[in-house]
């Protein structure tokens, strides 16, 4: 004989009953009602989100050749000991991370070759103009923020980034609101009903990034996306020319879940796109599982510029292909007292010709 099954209500919880005048399951607590149909659909839902699952391939490091590694050398940081390679003729630089102006050039030693690079389309001297059209919209920065001899110092890095490419299934379970108020001659009346919603889908994912860098802040890097992969290419050193390149000091694996979260968050996001209707939405249970994981290690375009004001240092990225940038400017306290200031003689002098014309 099969084991009797005991079900509970999907919106409030509480234990349910077959009503035979209705031919439905009936909870006494919140009054719903569901077809068995329809509640083994949901039993199984719930069955289905109680686990996701990751299938990722190893990633296989490529190494350089020879005559690449030649043409590159290594440049160390004192300070923050960052450590970067670059074109082996590259003159004097600073540290794109700390701002530091003394680098030591060393020779390179080999390190794991990317898979590809997007090329820098945003050169220098547009990426200045972007910061100080940045800038300009900023009433109360400092005069070092738009100094043209500070602003000289950017610098163009490569970041090393991992990117993953999947294919998702997704199996997720909403709860959903909806409201409705009317009102009488006497009172107001509000109903809020509830809903489970369940949506199942999959979806391609190619080129989500990681950061690969320990000196790179994530939330910068996540800030200045996204980057246009189709103009990604394979990897020269030739691209190196002129910029400098860091290499990554978190592994593939130690980035997986990171990409993990993404992902999943990215299909709730997508599937919750497809309930319509509702004043609320949230995720109850998700189960995303991965097939046919790629990993591959890419080198991205940043522009690195530090400034420092009253001894502290503040940081700007921007993204070396499309001019989105990311940092925090401070304020010249200087320049708000006068802001102010002068916005209160104004005032005071409107105040006194009215005062004036209503007194004479």
């Amino acid at each position: 004989m099969d084991t009797i099954k005991s079900y509970k209500c999907p919106c409030c919880g509480a234990p349910i009953k077959f009503d035979a005048s209705v031919q439905s399951l009936r909870c006494e607590s919140c009054k719903n009602e569901f077809s068995p149909d329809t509640l083994e659909q949901m039993s199984s839902a719930y069955e289905s989100t109680k686990e996701s699952k990751f299938n990722w391939d190893e990633y296989i490091p490529r190494e350089y050749g020879a005559e690449e590694s030649g043409n590159i050398a290594v440049y160390s940081c004192p300070s923050c000991a960052a450590e970067i390679t670059g074109d082996d003729s590259l003159g004097a630089t600073v540290c794109p991370y700390c701002g530091n102006s003394t680098i030591i050039k060393g020779k390179f030693e080999g390190s794991f070759k990317p898979d590809y690079v997007i090329p820098f389309k945003l050169e220098r001297k547009k990426a200045i103009a972007k910061f100080m059209e940045n800038a300009s919209k900023k009433k109360f920065i400092p005069k070092e923020f738009k100094d043209e001899s500070k602003l000289e110092e950017i610098v163009g890095m490569y970041v090393p980034f991992w990117t993953f490419d999947c294919d998702a299934d997704a199996d997720i379970i909403y709860s959903g609101r909806k409201t409705k108020t009317w009102l009488d001659a006497n009172y107001t009346y509000t109903r809020t009903d509830f809903y489970k919603l369940f949506r199942s889908g999959k979806v391609g994912f190619a080129n989500v990034p990681v950061d690969g860098s320990k000196k790179a802040d994530d939330n910068y890097m996540e800030a200045i996306e996204p980057f246009d992969y189709s103009e990604a290419v394979n990897f020269s050193s030739a691209y190196l020319s002129g910029y400098l390149a860091d290499k990554y000091d978190v592994s593939a694996v130690e980035c997986i879940d990171r990409a993990n979260e993404r992902i999943k968050h990215s299909m709730e996001e997508m599937l919750r796109d497809t309930t319509y209707g509702y004043e609320m939405v949230t995720t109850d249970n998700s189960s995303v599982k991965f097939d046919n994981g790629k990993i591959r290690y890419a080198l991205l375009p940043v522009w690195w510029l530090n400034i420092k004001y009253k001894d502290k240092m503040y940081k700007f990225a921007m993204n070396g292909q499309t001019g989105k940038s990311v940092g925090n400017y401070p304020a010249a306290w200087s320049k708000i007292i006068g802001y102010f200031s002068c916005w209160y003689g104004i005032l005071t002098a409107a105040a006194l010709i009215i005062w004036n014309i209503f007194m004479n």
